[in-house]
């Protein structure tokens, strides 16, 4: 058994229970999305998992739509979608505005209406939020289809475990001009019952088949297509939070842009081999492990461990590849443009190339295993309907903006304490202090627009303004101090690099000798300086929080 498919550890009994009655919170659509490809949609039709969940007949329908945008792409770039859909002789019209993660999982703002024709009709959404970005002539007057979607749609009732669900079966194709690409996915909405059973469905329906957690929508599909954009390499995505929602829900969205960013860059690590993907894959898992930490006291539960525990498996993953990465690029590529003729430096980059490659094998043996997809299902399953929002919890409902002062104010203070002996630290300490600096930066990115964004008794903008300004120096200094840490980590970690080859042939010994930095010791107090003078910035930093 590989390590990708090794067991996953299962939510005890007890949990599951508890999850059934969560959230206690208002009640909100739950909706997810699995991808999978069309054969394996053959096979889940004809599998138990379906067969005895199914609750009546399937329905099936033929949709047609044509989305419209500009042709410099103004509504993308506002995180707007415009389509009519044709589904027999009806017209509908419908405009979704993209409110990110933080809405929910797969949640969009969604205007629907009724049109006499296959062109949209603007005017039905003049009473709705999106008329002042319609009403600009250069949108208004220039709205052209963009590209379409073919779907066959098969709906499904499906009933199990207490919970009732509509299963929205799409095969189809999106067609952008001589461009084509086809698509199969399934969408479950909760209509009745516990959120929790519904992950526990989606987690079923990918131990039978390779489906995987989805948030691409049809639009995304078609706008890529119609750019000519492959496999994109996704950095983190923004979380916009209001200082009052409740200090869980600011949690979930951060959770989601999380898991979102992950599962963004998985075509770029699968199909491109992208060292790009590989880092931003890791910061995606990191992130989502320093909230987990950051939360701790709101979201504490007995499946909190294992969730982070999981997500740490995946990490270490993609760890190898990340490391040799950063060592090719730093070392062996400057070193072998130094020594274009030198056969030992050239019999050591051959060498350090087979490494990366094995090291990519493993990443993606676990990127595209039955471990990691399952994984996802259930970080997905704890974070919209875990244990921790059960019953009555006042950390948890109460408003975000104390919590994130208070627990900046604490982390803060730590990084000031021990960052100001940088300079004496031994290696494991300063190992620490790059790990707390690391957390620290990630929650001063999660909770920016908690203290940045305007508000109502700030009708000037003047205290977000001056909030704004001072997010960014503690923000940069955090940055740099970041920075400047990691690359004395990855100095020390350069030195083992060469400990891995076991009985090298002459020439790889003889290059390997060579491998040695001259400069390692001058480059090492230069990033010590950096690191201090970062430090000073940020101990000088005002708090944006207060």
């Amino acid at each position: 058994m590989t390590p990708a498919d090794a067991p996953l550890p299962q939510p005890a009994p007890a949990a599951e229970a508890a999850a059934a009655d969560a959230p206690t919170g208002p009640e909100r659509e739950i909706e997810l999305k699995l991808e999978l490809a069309p054969a394996d949609w053959k096979r889940l039709s004809r599998h138990a998992v379906l067969k005895e969940a199914q609750a009546g007949p399937a329905k099936n329908k033929r949709m047609e739509a044509t989305y419209f945008d500009t042709p410099d792409q103004r509504l993308r770039a506002k995180g707007v979608s415009l389509r009519v859909r044709r589904i027999g002789k009806a017209r509908i019209q419908t405009a979704k505005a993209a409110d990110g993660p933080a809405a929910g999982l797969f949640d969009r703002a969604e205007y629907e209406a009724t049109v006499g024709g296959d062109a949209p009709d603007l005017a039905l959404l003049d009473a709705t939020p999106l008329a002042p970005l319609f009403a600009k002539r250069k949108i208004r007057e220039g709205l052209a289809p963009a590209f379409a979607v073919s779907t066959r749609r098969r709906i499904l009732p499906v009933a199990r475990d207490g919970f009732a669900a509509e299963m929205a079966v799409d095969e189809g194709v999106v067609t952008a001009g001589e461009r084509t690409e086809p698509f199969c996915e399934i969408e479950l909405e909760l209509t009745r019952g516990a959120a929790g059973a519904l992950f526990r469905f989606a987690r079923a329906i990918a131990e039978a088949v390779p489906a995987r957690l989805g948030f691409r929508t049809k639009s995304e599909r078609g706008y890529a297509l119609a750019a000519g954009e492959g496999p994109q390499v996704v950095k983190k995505i923004e979380v916009s939070l209001d200082p009052a929602m409740p200090t869980g829900a600011a949690f979930q969205a951060i959770a989601r842009a999380c898991l979102a960013q992950l599962v963004a860059n998985e075509a770029a690590l699968r199909d491109l081999r992208a060292p790009g993907a590989v880092h931003q894959s890791r910061v995606a898992l990191r992130r989502l492990r320093a909230a987990i930490a950051l939360f701790k006291g709101v979201v504490e539960d007995d499946r909190r461990r294992a969730v982070s525990a999981e997500l740490k498996w995946m990490a270490n993953a993609l760890g190898a590849a990340r490391d040799l990465d950063v060592y090719v690029a730093t070392v062996i590529e400057p070193l072998r443009a130094a020594h274009p003729d030198d056969a030992d430096i050239a019999r050591v980059a051959e060498a350090f190339a087979a490494r990366r490659d094995a090291a990519y094998a493993a990443a993606l043996e676990a990127s595209t295993g039955a471990r990691y997809r399952l994984m996802l299902i259930d970080t997905a399953a704890w974070v919209e309907a875990g244990d921790w929002l059960c019953g009555e919890r006042a950390v948890r409902d109460a408003p975000v903006e104390a919590y994130a002062a208070r627990l900046l104010t604490k982390r803060s203070k730590r990084i000031r304490k021990e960052g100001a002996a940088i300079a004496t630290l031994e290696p494991e300490a300063r190992h620490e202090l790059r790990i707390a600096v690391k957390k620290l930066r990630y929650a001063v990115e999660f909770f920016e627009s908690a203290f940045t964004r305007p508000r109502a008794d700030d009708e000037s903008g003047k205290r977000a303004r001056k909030a704004g300004k001072r997010h960014a120096t503690a923000l940069g200094a955090l940055e740099a101090l970041q920075e400047d840490l990691g690359a004395l980590n990855d100095i020390a970690v350069g030195e083992t690099m060469a400990a891995g080859f076991a009985d090298p042939d002459p020439a790889l010994a003889r290059g390997l000798a060579k491998l040695a930095r001259p400069d390692a010791e001058e480059a090492a107090a230069a990033h010590l300086a950096a690191a201090r003078k970062a430090y000073k910035r940020f101990a000088a930093a005002k708090p944006f929080w207060g």
